[in-house]
């Protein structure tokens, strides 16, 4: 008891005097350097719904529309006399069609010039990501880690930019794909009010889709950029609710097979939730009768060390002044709408 309460007029010490490393050493207070390393790093888990906006046009290509399909080839008048070996797929995996389609056929519904006659489609997909990040956090503000997202998006139909009064919407072949984000980002706080964070971030990495779904001999494996402010509540130190709005910009590339390409646009809005978690720096007091809540130091019952520890779960927050269960008074509790007990 003598030495708990030695130890409490400590740490109360340490924190009027910011930590100061001097005092660990002058009371030989041990603390592993290994975990005050890692207590510098956080893991954040998120997820939630992402809506990506695909768009193109097809500048540069002849298009045909006919009852089962629609094509496209190279602007190129020397390819194109009464018959038409167009490229289907241009979405993700495109082919040339084996049997060339006679214009003049009753069949065809639409042929054009797309140099002379805007041909273009649109589309919203819907996607549901997941996302690891770990990051290093220095100079108080400052963040820089590195983090993996996977994504499923489920991928509908486009509709056409121009006369869609003939043009019907595009089907792509594939129905629903999975995004793979390798990324590193930095953050800056911006903001704190309270227990509340805000947090710019940045992302730039490589995006990659399913190798069933995007053709990779035609779709190439492309950099994106995220932007995004992670607003976060601390519940504790060492715990945090994440609520973040995001958007990744990024385009593909379809290689037709006779060497001309088609841009895809399909930039993402990002709505994602989660948590995040720092390792304390200090571990839980292995005495199983102490119930003192602040920060505080004991003799270790194995090595008899002083050594310092803590006194609440992850979860809970660790006021180092008074060690009270919660910040916020009874009085001001939902639970104590009608004011029964005021404090």
């Amino acid at each position: 008891m003598r030495h708990l309460l030695i130890i409490l007029c400590l740490v109360n010490t340490l924190q009027v005097i910011g930590q100061n490393q001097d005092v660990y050493e002058k009371y030989d207070i041990y603390r592993s350097p290994i975990r005050v390393f890692l207590n510098r790093f956080s893991w954040t888990l998120t997820t939630g719904y992402g809506r990506t906006y695909y768009k193109h046009d097809l500048s540069g290509y002849y298009f045909l529309q006919d009852e089962t399909g629609q094509y496209i080839l190279p602007n190129d008048p020397e390819l194109v006399g009464t018959s038409f070996q167009g490229y289907t797929d241009w979405f993700n995996a495109p082919r040339q069609l084996v049997t060339p389609i006679d214009i003049t056929d009753p069949a065809v519904q639409y042929f054009v010039n797309t140099d002379t006659a805007a041909v273009g489609f649109r589309g919203i997909s819907h996607g549901i990501p997941v996302t690891l990040q770990l990051h290093y956090n220095f100079l108080e503000k400052f963040r820089l880690g590195l983090g993996y997202s996977w994504e499923k998006q489920f991928i509908n139909e486009l509709e056409p930019t121009n006369n869609q009064d003939v043009i019907r919407p595009y089907q792509p072949s594939v129905n629903s794909t999975r995004y793979s984000r390798f990324f590193g980002t930095v953050g800056y706080k911006f903001y704190e009010y309270y227990d509340h964070l805000f947090v710019a971030e940045l992302q730039y990495g490589r995006i990659r889709s399913g190798p069933s779904d995007f053709d990779r001999d035609f779709v190439a494996q492309t950099t994106y950029l995220n932007l995004g402010v992670s607003m976060e509540k601390e519940l504790s130190e060492y715990f945090r609710i994440i609520l973040k709005p995001s958007i990744d910009i990024k385009n593909y590339k379809v290689n037709i097979p006779d060497g001309t390409a088609i841009r895809h646009g399909h930039p993402t809005l990002f709505v994602q939730v989660g948590v995040s978690i720092n390792i304390p720096e200090i571990p839980r007091s292995p005495i199983a009768n102490d119930k003192t809540q602040v920060k505080h130091v004991i003799t270790h019952p194995q090595s008899g060390r002083l050594m310092e520890v803590r006194g609440q779960p992850l979860t809970k927050w660790q006021n180092p002044k008074v060690g009270q269960n919660h910040r916020k008074l009874w009085r001001y509790k939902n639970k104590n709408k009608k004011k029964l007990h005021p404090y």
